[in-house]
């Protein structure tokens, strides 16, 4: 009967709507635009925050961190913690109660494989042995680790990405068993993962983590960038609780820092929180549910003009609702048809704005390609059931939002008032406060998606208009890895830095080469420092800044003249005599006018104390602390990389052309000439640094976007 009578006022909303054309086209598509605007956001919001991961009991999975209570957030890694060394977490593991299996891994990492003689750098992940058992996901071909294979000494084994192994393997059936050389040494491929996965975040490839990082005792550990400590995954035990196991893992942090004062001595507290959320980031889920709020504003902005179209097509239509009423209609009867109609509106701007998402999520998906680090392979943007759900509920609140009202309006009205010629009523001023209320809040949502379009797009185009400090296309960039390995000792990696330095500075092509440790020449380190003659209370005392390792010529390679003192030497070295070079910033700001030459800073390391340094040089200001990082202030300092202790594992090579080159032509002589110092090195991230920093911000540039596109609908509805 309901159905029936349903149908009936759908067919007649349907001759309704169609007899004034103008109206119902201008509504659809005001409502598709809204509705179509929501569900785009909608997907994202679903595929980082809510679809998760698609593994067996995935609210198990966990992630664990050491906290240290007084810290910063950003210290504390927001609240998700960190991992110091890798005993941290052999000794967590040990004494853990709370989860069935716990794993280790490294993720994003360097791994440099070599198949026929052709060297390439994948982004993969060094893992424990239960790695792949706590997410419940085998290998379609082979086999998983195993304990033996996750051990010092034993032979090197890897798993394949299915991707990479149709593309660079060729799908090769019998790649299994097949031999490849992995970081310089030879080894086997054992497996290879189900299509599409790449877990946990883009990965390619992965090989056990103890094989490739031997433990070592904690005297000997290294902090920091340096200190390869794995990330941890765990699976709950079945009854355990969240809070059990931050109990758990607190007085373990406790006992571990009582123990371990040296690297352990403010880590009192831990942090065991869901894995998905440790892998999307606070920051970035707050950015996610901040724009899906903007285009809900969109869609209330949209439901707003069309109710204001339903009063003006509600004044028109008096004496059709004073003619009904008279004719026997009651009240119910006319709300009910006139909400069908806004509901046929909605139903007809849902379908225009489902076509509308379907190409804003394929532009999604092609921009996220475009990143140089794109988002974790398990956020997929699609549209699914959860999203065709949400477009029915938010369909359903715009024939609410935008029909309700008139239509209640009209039928309150008064026949016998209605059925006089230009009668008005009360409900007429009634409509015209409420068109006032609903204008005035239009413009308040329009000016406020306005203002935070207009900072997005504000903040890109500074982003974007940063001065480096030096001609970002004047030199040419690539980044190497050397990998324990093949390069097991500190000595060994230096002299491949010295010998890299000889070879490619005889290179005809080259007009100038330096190495340095920025990463992608866009960022490096950033921590706490001392300057001598100052004194600190307490370790939260020191000051922060921005510091670079970089071998000699790196200046006059960035066109950088040295205002004070002298160069890096290729034999300045940590061990011999500890210097470096400071900018004009950090002069300034203790100096004064006074020379900072032969003051001395170092590095705040209380686990691994750090050498004093005697400065020996001042530079020009450079960006050193990147395009995100600009409330951290310009001052910093630079240490001589070929010379450091620990030497490091990663380095940017940057090359200067010969007079009438372009410097971005230099990527396969550069390749090359790399190659003849190690057949097995690959370089990778190559460019110019204006190119590498363009491409930094594509993600800022994705938002800032989606921010103006949201700001210009609302604009244009309002």
């Amino acid at each position: 009967m309901f159905l029936d009578s349903f149908r009936q006022d759908v067919r007649v909303g349907l001759r309704v709507l169609f007899r004034d054309k103008s109206f119902c086209f201008l509504a659809v598509l005001v409502l598709g635009l809204g509705i179509g605007g929501a569900t785009t956001q909608f997907t994202v919001v679903n595929a980082v925050v809510l679809r998760g991961f698609s593994f067996p009991h995935p609210e198990q999975l966990m992630s664990v961190g050491l906290i240290d209570p007084k810290a910063s957030d950003q210290t504390n890694n927001f609240g998700f913690g960190v991992i110091p060394t890798a005993q941290d977490y052999e000794d967590l593991k040990a004494g853990q109660k709370s989860f069935a299996l716990m794993a280790g891994y490294l993720s994003g990492s360097t791994i440099n494989v070599t198949y026929k003689n052709t060297p390439q750098r994948y982004t993969g992940s060094y893992v424990t042995e239960d790695f792949f058992k706590i997410i419940g996901v085998s290998p379609i071909m082979g086999r998983d680790f195993t304990a033996d294979d996750d051990k010092p000494g034993a032979g090197k084994v890897a798993l394949l990405s299915y991707e990479i192994w149709q593309r660079d393997f060729n799908g090769d059936p019998k790649i299994v068993g097949q031999g490849v050389r992995v970081n310089g040494k030879a080894a086997t491929i054992i497996g290879v993962m189900p299509p599409g996965f790449k877990f946990p975040v883009f990965e390619e490839i992965w090989v056990p983590y103890h094989n490739e990082y031997p433990l070592k005792p904690r005297g000997e550990l290294l902090l920091g960038a340096n200190a390869n400590a794995p990330a941890i995954l765990g699976r709950l035990k079945p009854g355990v609780t969240l809070d059990q196991a931050n109990a758990d893992f607190i007085g373990l942090a406790r006992r571990l820092a009582q123990e371990n004062p040296k690297t352990n001595q403010n880590l009192t507290s831990a942090s065991v929180q869901p894995l998905l959320h440790a892998l999307t980031g606070v920051q970035f889920r707050q950015q996610v549910w901040g724009m899906l709020a903007a285009v809900i504003f969109v869609l209330l902005i949209a439901c707003v003009n069309v109710m204001n179209m339903q009063f003006g097509r509600a004044a028109l239509r008096t004496k059709e609702v004073a003619i009904r009423g008279a004719l026997g209609a009651t009240r119910s009867r006319i709300v009910r048809q006139m909400l069908t109609e806004s509901f046929v509106v909605a139903v007809l701007g849902a379908v225009v704005g489902v076509l509308i998402a379907r190409w804003g999520v394929d532009w999604l998906i092609r921009a996220n390609k475009a990143l140089p680090f794109p988002l974790p392979y398990w956020i997929e943007f699609k549209i699914d059931g959860p999203v065709l759900v949400f477009t029915v509920a938010i369909t359903l609140l715009a024939t609410m939002v935008s029909g309700f009202v008139p239509a209640l309006l009209s039928a309150r009205a008064n026949t016998a008032e209605l059925m006089k010629e230009g009668a008005r009523g009360n409900s007429g001023r009634l409509v015209n406060a409420i068109t006032r209320i609903l204008v005035v809040g239009q413009i308040a949502l329009t000016a406020a998606l306005l203002i935070a379009a207009t900072l997005q797009i504000k903040s890109i185009r500074n982003q974007t208009s940063l001065n480096y400090g030096y001609d970002e296309n004047a030199v040419y960039t690539a980044r190497i890895g050397l990998m324990e390995g093949a390069y097991p000792t500190q000595d060994a990696r230096r002299e491949f830095f010295r010998s890299a330095v000889r070879v490619l500075r005889a290179n005809p092509q080259f007009d100038s080469v330096a190495l340095s440790s920025r990463f992608r020449m866009t960022f490096d380190g950033f921590g706490q420092y001392e300057v001598d003659g100052q004194s600190y209370v307490t370790d939260r005392d020191r000051p922060q800044a921005n510091f670079e390792a970089v071998s000699d010529t790196y200046f006059s390679t960035l066109g950088l003249k040295i205002l004070e003192g002298r160069d890096f030497t290729i034999d300045d070295s940590d061990v011999k005599q500890p210097v470096a070079i400071v900018n004009s910033s950090f002069a300034r700001k203790y100096w004064g006018n006074q020379s900072a030459i032969g003051h001395r800073v170092r590095i705040f390391n209380p686990g691994q104390p750090q050498p004093w340094r005697t400065i020996v040089g001042v530079v020009p200001d450079t960006l050193m602390q990147g395009p995100f990082n600009q409330q951290t202030g310009t001052a910093g300092f630079y240490m001589p990389l070929l010379g450091a202790d620990p030497a490091t594992q990663f380095c940017s090579i940057i090359v200067r052309p010969r007079p009438g080159q372009r410097a971005d032509t230099l990527g396969p002589a550069l390749s090359k000439a790399v190659a003849q110092l190690d057949a097995d090195l690959p370089i990778y991230f190559p460019g110019t640094p204006a190119r590498l920093h363009d491409e930094t911000l594509g993600g800022n540039r994705i938002v800032a976007m989606l921010f103006g596109i949201f700001g210009g609908v609302a604009f244009i509805l309002s």
